[in-house]
């Protein structure tokens, strides 16, 4: 089910890449003297305010701490004890209710199997290469990963299809924040190497069967080369998803030769199951007060089996929720047969 993710969408062009006048490599190189702790609080207000387009005095209305005592702390001229700010900081963060909840996401056997591994991916500090078929929920596990470990901890770039090498450099120079526009390539690719090295990290890089689906192959190489370089020098956590297709170009492709040294990393290798569990169905059916279809719903029960062996989860659910949008403009409890008479007003449709 889709999950709202944090985007650049509703920033000014100049808040895109800043807050509150601050590039966010300017940002890493001026908390650099903070101790470990300090840095993580910092760079946790900070990127919250970053996220969420505020001002400066947004941001001390949140903390209790004046808006000229964080600009100065953001830049690394604060010259009283830093240590009382980040302690207000911590005791700030408390308070603040910032990860609700998300009702619409439901938990599935996948998910937990990948948030496991995208946790290892950014302890370790290692590469992991995560495939599986179209239309099991990748994304939206993914998504809300991100939603959960937020603030600069996570960072989601979805592979921009048919780009160039160049294009793909300012694109995820862009997700982290630098201001690709005015810096040569090699510049920004240092920028984003000191981005990611702040803190343990996790970028993740999804949709990235499209280099090799969309792309010309000696940029594929390249884009793949340039994911390495960041692992290898800033020491993040890097997870790179995908579909069949990612696996088998990776390994055993024709480029394979010039991919060998991603996978000489010790790179992580996690096949993705092709069908959720009968346990992830019922707790679908259960989100929408449904159970497993039966006797007594024959026509529902053979949709039902034709959808999850044919298509699996993200069409099923799409189905799912046209019934219960059938059910409620009706204003009748959801029941099966409000299923039924919507898959059957769609299938009407393509005839």
């Amino acid at each position: 089910m889709t999950t709202p993710r944090n985007t650049h969408a509703d920033l000014t062009p100049a808040q895109a890449f800043s807050t509150f006048g601050i590039a966010t490599h300017t940002f890493e190189s001026a908390i650099a003297t903070y101790t470990d702790p300090q840095q993580e609080i910092v760079r946790w207000w900070f990127h919250l305010a970053r996220e969420r387009g505020w001002s400066l005095a947004k941001l001390a209305d949140a903390t209790g701490i004046h808006n000229s005592t964080l600009s100065r702390v953001f830049r690394g001229i604060y010259n009283a004890e830093i240590d009382k700010v980040a302690a207000t900081l911590v005791k700030a963060k408390e308070v603040f209710a910032d990860v609700s909840d998300n009702p619409e996401f439901i938990q599935t056997s996948l998910s937990g199997r990948m948030f496991t591994a995208m946790d290892k991916c950014r302890a370790l500090g290692n590469v992991t290469i995560c495939w599986g078929p179209m239309g099991i929920g990748k994304t939206t596990i993914i998504e809300e990963y991100e939603r959960q470990n937020n603030h600069g901890k996570t960072k989601v770039v979805r592979f921009p299809a048919g780009c160039t090498f160049a294009h793909f450099v300012s694109h995820v120079g862009h997700e982290l924040g630098v201001s690709v526009h005015k810096q040569g390539q090699f510049g920004n690719r240092q920028k984003i190497y000191q981005i990611m090295g702040a803190g343990k990290r996790l970028l993740i890089i999804d949709e990235l069967h499209q280099a090799f689906l969309t792309c010309r192959a000696d940029t594929a190489i390249k884009c793949m080369e340039f994911l390495r370089e960041i692992a290898d020098v800033s020491k993040c956590g890097l997870f790179l998803t995908g579909t069949d297709v990612l696996r088998r170009e990776i390994f055993s492709g024709a480029h394979k030769d010039a991919l060998a040294q991603l996978i000489d990393r010790g790179t992580v290798q996690i096949p993705l199951p092709a069908k959720a569990t009968k346990g992830d169905y019922i707790k679908f059916l259960a989100f929408y007060g449904l159970k497993m279809p039966g006797e007594n719903d024959p026509e529902a029960s053979d949709i039902f089996d034709s959808i999850i062996k044919s298509s699996g989860l993200r069409k099923l659910t799409l189905h799912l929720r046209d019934g219960a949008a059938y059910a409620a403009r009706r204003n009748e409890t959801y029941q099966w047969h409000h299923f039924v008479s919507a898959v059957e007003a769609i299938q009407a449709l393509s005839k």
